[in-house]
Parts: C-alpha cells; sequence; structure tokens
C-alpha cells in the first residue's frame, strides 16, 4: 500500500499543499475521485477560479455550494465509485457570512455587520482572510457529518507556508494597537473604569475631522462604527482560530506536499516539510509529479527493420530510427536527472513518497484524473 493510499483510508482531512505549477489542484482531485472509488463520501474544496479542474470533474463551474459529481459522468467514464464525490469552490463571502451570524450576539448586530461596506472588503480583501475562511469552510463540512473524508487544496505561493501564517497575521492585523485605539473605550479613572472616553467622543472626534480632511469624508468615523460592531466577534474569531489550529494538527488529518522533478521545487518541498513537522503539522508524504520514468535503451540500427516492416520507405526509416533512438536518449538524460530529485526526497521521507509520471496527455476528464489515482495508489503502470 503507498503512502497516498494509507491516508484516504485513515484521513479525516487531506490538505495538498506546495508551490504554483507542480500539479498540485490535479492531485487534490485526483486523490477525491479514489477517496470515493474506496468508498468514502468525499468533498474536494479548491481556491483556484480555474475551470480546468471543474471541467475534469464533469462540472461546469465551481460554486460556493458542494455540487456533486452525477453518477453518469462516471459511467460514461467507466468508473464505479463506491461513495458521492461532492466539488466546490472557496465561497469567501458566504462562509464570512455564515461565521459573522454564527458568532453575532443577535440577528440585528449580524444584519448591521454584514452591510456594513468596510465589512464587505474585509471579507474578501485583507490579507490572509482567504486561507482563514478555506480552513473554516473544511471545518463546517467536517461538523455537517455528510463526508468521511475532505481534500483541501490550497492556494499556489511562491512560499507555500504563507497558507499557514495567514490566518495568524489576519487576527493580528485585526488586533493591533492602531485599529484597538478606532473601536475601544479609554481607561481614565477608577470612578468610571473603562468607560471614560467613548468611542466617538470629544477627543477622538477632532482627530477624525482632521484626519476626515485627507480622506474627503467621514472615512475613519465609519471605520470605527465597523470595528465597534465587529469588536463583539474578536474573541469568538480567536477561539474558531483555535480551533482550526486544533484542525490542522488533529491526527485525523495529514499534508501532502506536491512537488516536481525539478531542483528548485524539490528544495522547496523539503523546506516546506521541515516547516511542517517543526511547527507540529502532521506529514502524510511527498507527490512527485511529472516523472520521466525510465526507459529500456535503444540503438537506432535495432528499430530501421521494424519501422520499415510497419511501412516506413526504405529511404526515410534510417533517419527516423535516428531521431527516435535520440529522443529515447534523451528521455534517459531526463530520467536520470528525475531520479536524482527522487532520491533527494526520499532521503527526508523514506516510502512516504509517490510518484505520478508525466503522463502523455494533460489531464482534462475523469480519466485522467482516474489514471493520476491508479498511479499514487500503486495501481499505475
Amino acid at each position: 500500500m503507498t503512502a497516498v493510499a494509507r491516508l484516504l483510508d485513515e484521513s479525516r482531512l487531506i490538505v495538498t499543499a506546495g508551490t504554483g505549477g507542480v500539479g498540485k489542484t490535479t492531485t487534490a482531485a485526483a486523490l477525491a475521485l479514489q477517496g470515493a472509488i474506496a468508498g468514502r463520501r468525499t468533498a474536494v474544496l479548491t481556491i483556484d477560479p480555474a475551470r480546468r479542474l471543474a471541467n475534469a470533474l464533469g462540472l461546469e463551474a465551481f460554486t460556493g455550494r458542494a455540487q456533486r459529481v452525477p453518477t453518469e459522468l462516471f459511467t460514461a467514464a467507466g468508473l464505479t465509485p463506491r461513495a458521492e464525490l461532492s466539488a466546490m469552490m472557496l465561497d469567501m463571502r458566504a462562509t464570512a457570512d455564515e461565521m459573522v451570524r454564527r458568532y453575532a450576539p443577535n440577528a440585528e448586530a449580524a444584519t448591521r455587520i454584514v452591510s456594513n461596506p468596510y465589512y464587505q472588503a474585509f471579507s474578501t480583501s485583507l490579507a490572509g482572510t482567504q486561507e482563514y475562511m478555506a480552513v473554516e469552510q473544511v471545518a463546517d463540512l467536517l461538523r455537517s457529518g455528510e463526508y468521511d473524508l475532505v481534500i483541501l487544496d490550497t492556494p499556489p505561493a511562491t512560499h507555500a507556508l504563507d497558507f499557514l501564517d495567514a490566518p495568524e497575521r489576519l487576527l493580528n492585523a485585526l488586533d493591533n494597537r492602531a485599529v484597538n485605539w478606532l473601536y475601544r473605550p479609554r481607561e481614565t479613572s477608577t470612578r468610571d473604569p473603562g468607560y471614560g472616553a467613548k468611542l466617538l467622543g470629544k477627543g477622538r472626534q477632532m482627530v477624525f475631522k482632521s484626519l476626515n480632511k485627507f480622506t474627503g469624508g467621514p472615512f475613519f468615523e465609519d471605520l470605527a462604527t465597523f470595528l465597534q460592531a465587529f469588536s463583539s466577534l474578536f474573541e469568538q474569531f480567536r477561539v474558531s482560530s483555535r480551533a482550526v489550529q486544533a484542525l490542522l494538527r488533529a491526527e485525523s488529518t495529514q499534508f501532502v506536499v506536491v512537488t516536481a522533478p525539478y531542483p528548485a521545487t524539490v528544495r522547496e518541498a523539503i523546506h516546506f516539510r521541515a516547516q511542517l513537522v517543526e511547527r507540529g503539522f502532521p506529514f502524510g508524504g511527498f507527490v512527485c509529479n511529472r516523472v520521466h520514468l525510465p526507459v529500456s535503451p535503444v540503438e537506432a540500427a535495432a528499430l530501421t527493420l521494424p519501422l520499415r516492416a510497419a511501412g516506413v520507405p526504405e529511404a526515410v526509416a534510417p533517419e527516423l530510427a535516428s531521431d527516435l533512438a535520440g529522443l529515447v536518449a534523451d528521455h534517459t538524460r531526463m530520467a536520470e536527472r528525475d531520479a536524482e530529485s527522487l532520491d533527494r526526497l526520499r532521503e527526508v521521507a523514506g516510502d512516504a513518497l509517490d510518484v505520478v509520471p508525466l503522463l502523455p496527455e494533460d489531464v482534462h476528464d475523469l480519466q485522467g484524473l482516474a489514471s493520476v489515482g491508479a498511479w499514487l495508489t500503486g495501481r499505475g503502470g
């Protein structure tokens, strides 16, 4: 059993991570398909808005709600999953709205927050929001009881650790001293502890009035009003953040680091794995995509007769045989280069490495995803 096959059997959450362009999203979809084939109710959540993955799963486009892949699409592809497969794309605004409604003290406060224009910008644009909401959405899927396995495809990044750091940066941004000054009352005396100066008291009003001359309107006053309304949720966000961090470190969660057999991406993958282990995140293994597998060497002379037997003209066969032998030699050199990259990965991960070869066609449908999944689970070849 491959490392990936074990993860599909034992995990509740699999997080695919890595730099962009290494086939991470395709790997996530292939894992999800294998989970459904194995009989686990599976959902895959992607943050990549590209239509390519949706089309590969037979869907026109992803939405913010889980969409079940129709049975007839599996049948047409010659596949017979024993459980349902669903897919969705992160809807940051919908996830944020749901969190506000869940944590707000009452429905009126929730409505006041979600209708505020600053909240609308915060819920979709503030750095770290996307990553925070992604894991919140995963937690919702797991809490629903509708899925046995959830696959989270993390966003591509120059530094893959950005995904793990972003939620903490978001909370730190919301809790810094400047933001606190905007919305928190100031303690001035023991006779009036904690309420000596109201949010929009005279001192702040004078500052806001001066600042508004530069912004052309009541920008800071409106922002302070939003933060005051939102402040009631800050502690809940902290509690939720701790729960999210616990989910990412749970034994039922595994991180799969996806890479390609190039020196730079392998170095990045090894670094990411080290950081995962150092921070206490469970490392499930490496997946290395687009690997040149070794082939048997061939001489041009050995190809000439088969080519002529196949109908290639006698005058053309020797030159074509030479070109084909050259292609095999080029492939062999690339396979040797890729083997060195695989050796580096094995040095740090041992058997926790699964290889997907460079396939003859781009993965664009369920059959292609099934082919990738077969290699990941030890049935390729």
